[in-house]
């Protein structure tokens, strides 16, 4: 070897420096963001340090000589990336082609190969400055450079091995710590760049962080957990007069929480951010340097360490002095004005939507439950009313008037069991009605006593009943429709869990000075109620056994619909019971009481002479004109066949409108059955019509509603009477002959 290999290299390295400077001060800022331009650029200077690398060698032979770009173009590729290190070989391989030789091939592919293998490390090994870089840096190194000892195949054949011979040591011990002490200084560049640009912008934060603390009418305040003041802002001093001689180190809670909050707080504070409360929206007072009270809103956090040990708490406050005085000053205007009578338009604009929506909230359930009702009671009507009809009818055996019998119970039941829902629904949803009147409380126990008679004595069971008042005292005021249903319910169930002994009911007047109460008992002599059962038998769906052998039946809403009528009517109810004891032979016994307030009326005087008796029009049979007005098929041919006695073909409407129209063509018509629910045009609307030209037709409003007030609205709307489906033939005839 002719030159001296030391010096060669020594001229390489220097200029290595120098493309690492390259990097420090052109590429390692903003290296994520270089627009294209930028990168040829660099590529163009990387280009032109690979070729001043070419022209300094060490000259094996001539035509053969060696230089550093294989660690410029692996470094480049590693650091720079493509664009670059593409142009910078493409720069090297067109100078290397320029100086020819027999080294030529092996040249080009010693820059092939260097920086590719510089680009593919930079691909697949994208995390390599994390950890043990160093080695990343050496193990490349080595591979380049064995690569470049093996393009040694591209030199003519009797030069390969002699030139292996000479380049092979400084190849693999001297290139690859070039290219790792490269790499090294490189990525020290670009660590002190990152640690300085994170420096710039820790400072910058810091300097926004402090400028926002100081600025602005936002308190901040970091405290130690002694409670000690290690930071506030100037408003804070601002506003409570102090200076930051006079805070800082001082006890928060000592120097400006008032005596009366001071323990809270202080226990508050030390459970910190555990407590919601604390973290957000904490208001409290503190105090001035003069002693004046401010209201402040805190959010709080606690400061913990990177190992999670707690250091205080740092808290940004809102001064909320002024909005307090202004809600104070607008509660004592509220006061002044609600005592001079003034602004009550806005109040009463409220009310009047609430009593709105209340009414119309009102009308909504009123007309589910309207609807419910009609729903279920149409069909029910002809169950009843086809079974009834079959009773009437000569039966063709003895067990089908048995089934027919089954039928109709078990229609009856089913009837019952939906007003009891629809009524207990409608009590729950507030709007059952109370609807005071006179009545003779002595002629409703009769009425009740005459329609269970029977069906009591059949069982073998001894009933009677008690009235107190005499006859010409026994007008009360009140609602007797809820007052009979609730003693309807009791007798019944006496009648249900009665089977020998007496059932008795009634009621007893009880006085105390002007206050007069009845006392209402119903008593028998079943088997009595277990004490645990007697505090939940009011209770809707409960009765006095729920096991599924009990031999009676029931939907468990009859005591829960009589307790709500009775507290409805301004009463009470409860019940006394002794349980039967089958082993000693005790017999049980069960009293069910409840007192309603009432207002007594003695009876009036009848004027005979005032009093027009009610004229029946006489008919022979089937010499009536009747209108049949049903939208529903099947109850318009049970009707045809119940009143066939009395008309052989009745007239029928599907509608309001066709029901007008039929009048209107037939004015002799004798009475009318109006559907109320019908399409187009309703029964109210349809009777109110027909009222405009014929006042004297008698009218009869069947509906399936049957809810509270339905006869007011059918007598309003013009209907002589009502009837309620479902409805048996002795009713309808019953009606019948009342008018006829």
């Amino acid at each position: 070897m002719k030159e001296s290999i030391l010096i060669g290299l020594l001229q390489n390295a220097a200029l290595l420096i120098a493309f690492s400077m390259l990097y420090q001060n052109f590429w390692i800022k903003n290296e994520d963001s270089k627009s294209i331009s930028e990168k040829i650029i660099a590529g163009l200077v990387l280009s032109s340090i690979g070729i001043i690398l070419m022209s300094t060698p060490w000259t094996y032979v001539p035509g053969i000589s060696f230089d550093m770009r294989s660690v410029l173009l692996s470094v480049s590729g590693l650091f720079f990336g493509p664009i670059p290190t593409i142009i910078a070989m493409l720069g090297t391989g067109i100078v290397r082609v320029i100086m020819a030789g027999e080294g030529l091939w092996m040249g080009l592919a010693v820059i092939f190969f260097s920086g590719s293998i510089g680009l593919l490390w930079r691909k697949f090994r994208p995390n390599w400055k994390s950890n043990n870089y160093y080695m990343e840096l050496l193990v490349m190194g080595l591979v380049v450079h064995i690569v470049m000892s093996a393009c040694t195949i591209f030199l003519p054949t009797d030069e390969v091995l002699p030139t292996l011979k000479v380049i092979i040591i400084p190849l693999l011990i001297i290139y690859p710590p070039v290219t790792l002490l490269l790499g090294f200084l490189m990525v020290k560049q670009y660590k002190d760049w990152q640690n300085k640009l994170a420096q710039i912008e820790l400072q910058e934060s810091e300097r926004r962080f402090t400028q926002i603390l100081d600025s602005g009418n936002i308190l901040t305040l970091l405290l130690n957990n002694d409670g000690t003041i290690n930071f506030c802002n100037d408003y804070l001093l601002q506003i409570t007069g102090y200076s930051k001689a006079e805070v800082l180190g001082k006890n928060w809670f000592d120097l400006v929480i008032p005596s009366t909050e001071k323990g809270n707080m202080k226990a508050l504070f030390s459970k910190g951010i555990q407590i919601e409360e604390f973290s957000k929206n904490y208001e409290n007072p503190i105090l001035t340097k003069t002693g004046e009270k401010l209201h402040i809103r805190w959010y709080n956090i606690v400061l913990k360490s990177d190992v999670k040990e707690e250091l205080g708490t740092a808290s940004i406050g809102v001064n909320i002095t002024e909005r307090k005085m202004h809600e104070k000053m607008l509660e004592e205007k509220n006061d002044e004005i609600k005592a001079q009578n003034e602004g009550y338009k806005k109040i009463n604009q409220e009310l009047q939507i609430a009593l709105e929506r209340a009414e119309e909230s009102d009308r909504l359930k009123s007309a589910f439950l309207t609807n419910m009702s009609h729903e279920i009671r149409t069909p029910m009507n002809s169950i009843l009313g086809f079974s009834d009809l079959l009773k009437e009818s000569e039966p063709t055996n003895e067990k089908q008037h048995r089934y027919i019998g089954v039928i109709e119970n078990s229609g009856k039941r089913m009837l019952n069991i939906i007003n009891d829902i629809l009524t207990i629904s409608k009590i729950e949803s507030g709007i059952m009605d109370i609807n005071n009147s006179e009545f003779n409380i002595n002629e409703q126990i009769e009425s009740i006593y005459a329609s269970f008679k029977n069906e009591i004595e059949q069982k073998g069971i001894d009933f009677s009943y008690k009235n107190a008042l005499p006859e010409n005292e026994a007008m009360i005021n009140n609602d007797g429709e809820k007052i009979y249903a609730v003693l309807i319910n009791l007798v019944k169930n006496a009648i249900k869990f009665t089977n020998r002994g007496a059932i008795e009911f009634g009621y007893n007047l009880k006085t105390n000075g002007a206050t007069a109460e009845l006392e209402f008992f119903v008593k028998d002599t079943g088997g009595g109620i277990r004490p645990e059962q007697m505090e939940v038998i009011f209770e809707r769906f409960r009765q006095g056994s729920e096991l599924l052998t009990r031999n009676y039946e029931g939907a468990g809403l009859g005591l829960a619909i009589s307790k709500a009528y009775v507290e409805m009517l301004g009463g009470k109810i409860w019940v006394e019971s002794k349980e039967e004891n089958l082993v000693s032979g005790k017999e049980g016994s069960t009293v069910f009481y409840f007192i309603i307030p009432c207002d007594l009326k003695p009876n009036k005087k009848i004027d005979m002479q005032n009093v027009t008796s009610l004229t029946r029009k006489k008919y022979s049979d089937r010499d009536l004109k009747i209108l049949i007005v049903e939208d529903d098929v099947v109850s318009e041919n049970m009707l045809e066949i119940m009143i066939e006695d009395y008309c052989k073909a009745p007239l029928v409407a599907k509608n309001g409108f066709e029901a007008v129209q039929l009048c209107e063509e037939n004015p002799d018509i004798d009475f009318v059955l109006m559907d109320i629910k019908m399409p187009e045009l309703n029964g109210y609307e349809a009777t109110k019509l027909i009222r405009e030209f014929n006042k004297d037709v008698i009218i009869f409003a069947q509906t399936a509603f049957a809810l509270s007030g339905d006869r007011e609205k059918t007598i309003a709307a013009g209907c002589n009477d009502y009837i309620s489906k479902p409805y048996s033939q002795s009713e309808l005839t019953g009606l019948i002959n009342k008018y006829f």
